[in-house]
């Protein structure tokens, strides 16, 4: 597989098809493989490029994830498409890889002609600072419910998966995330053995969920004139689907889908209907 040299960042790619650009951002804990049921759909009409995000297998890049942000990785989703020539791509990103997506189209609108966003980790439209109670009590006012879903994934994820991964225990920390992600127990041990393994080659870029995320408001959304289509799973974390809702009611003209059957990771679920949601939008905007 190549790989492209981007501001000092090395990143590994595969392509396949050809038409119109559409580069795939993953999220965490996965890789470029996240998107193999998707490579083929999406390459009968389209250039479809799927990429490991900096630190995320199989780049060999050392260093304690600090520098893995939100801003960073747009950055390297911008040159990128740049050094593929893309002019201007349609672009699909999960969770975290859904906040870069999202961030670079607000940003550089020019580069992308359509943005999917699947389960989008955009967390400050909830709280713009996580370490501020007075803000999580107001949500906690605003909506209970949704306060709580955030304040379980807390408690069962980023808490205890921090602390496995200071102490070196990656399995751990990847059995937490995905736990509290999917607001489940026992999701890791659950999965198909090719999805298990990439996984755990990724566990270690749970430490990216550390960094600071960039402050992202409905007023933001509301400036975009990116053609734009929001997914979640139909029964994934509340805390995800109310993103998902405020992005599909405050970016002008938004779609949204939810996939039946489906929690956080929609296109790994539930590829083919996944993958007829996604085709069906971007026809639409081809």
């Amino acid at each position: 597989m190549p790989s492209l040299d981007v501001n000092g960042v090395s990143l590994f790619y595969a392509e396949k098809g050809a038409g119109d650009p559409l580069v795939l951002v993953h999220g965490i804990p996965t890789d470029y493989r996240a998107w193999d049921s998707q490579l083929d759909s999406f390459s009968e009409h389209y250039r479809a490029i799927t990429y490991s995000r900096r630190y995320a297998y199989p780049n060999a890049r050392k260093g304690d994830l600090l520098d893995s942000t939100v801003e960073n990785n747009a950055t390297d989703l911008m040159g990128l498409i740049e050094r593929l020539r893309l002019t201007s791509a349609h672009v699909v990103g999960h969770s975290y890889g859904g906040f870069i997506a999202l961030y670079l189209a607000a940003h550089h609108p020019d580069m992308v002609r359509s943005l999917v966003l699947v389960e989008p980790a955009v967390s400050t439209l909830l709280v713009k600072n996580p370490k501020n109670i007075l803000e999580f009590l107001l949500l906690l006012l605003r909506s209970p419910s949704v306060a709580l879903s955030a304040a379980r994934y807390v408690r069962k994820g980023n808490n205890p998966s921090f602390k496995a991964l200071e102490r070196g225990d990656l399995l751990t920390a990847v059995k937490h995330n995905l736990d509290a992600i999917e607001d489940k127990n026992g999701v890791l041990d659950s999965l198909p053995a090719k999805t298990r393994a990439m996984m755990i080659d990724n566990a270690r870029t749970v430490g990216e969920l550390r960094t600071r995320f960039p402050v992202f408001t409905r007023e933001d959304a509301r400036r975009m004139r990116t053609p734009s289509l929001l997914i979640n799973g139909e029964s994934s974390a509340l805390l995800l689907r109310r993103i998902g809702e405020i992005l599909a009611g405050s970016i002008p003209n938004a779609e949204s889908a939810k996939i039946a059957g489906a929690g956080h990771f929609p296109h790994l679920d539930k590829a083919e209907a996944f993958n007829a949601s996604v085709l069906g939008f971007l026809q639409r905007h081809s």
